[in-house]
């Protein structure tokens, strides 16, 4: 599948205050041990633990590798992107 977002694209993100990460959400999220941002699709959870997945499944790196990340690790999601 192609990238949902391409490079240097600008993105407005907001933090989850009100409603909780759900599935499908885009989100900005901490890898769990680099600390690196990343952009992905949440794809499931379980309470407070998210199995996120990039849209370029051939070069991303997300949960397939680090399995599921804790919400505390979730910064927001992407509510335009341009």
């Amino acid at each position: 599948m192609y990238p949902t977002i391409q490079n240097k694209q600008k993105l407005l993100v907001v933090k989850y205050v009100i409603k909780s990460p759900q599935v499908n959400d885009i989100v900005v999220c901490k890898h769990p041990v680099t600390e690196v941002l990343l952009i992905k699709r949440i794809k499931k959870h379980n309470k407070n633990l998210y199995w996120v997945e990039g849209d370029n499944k051939e070069e991303s790196t997300d949960s397939r590798d680090f399995g599921w990340i804790e919400k505390k690790y979730i910064l927001g999601h992407v509510v335009q992107f341009r």
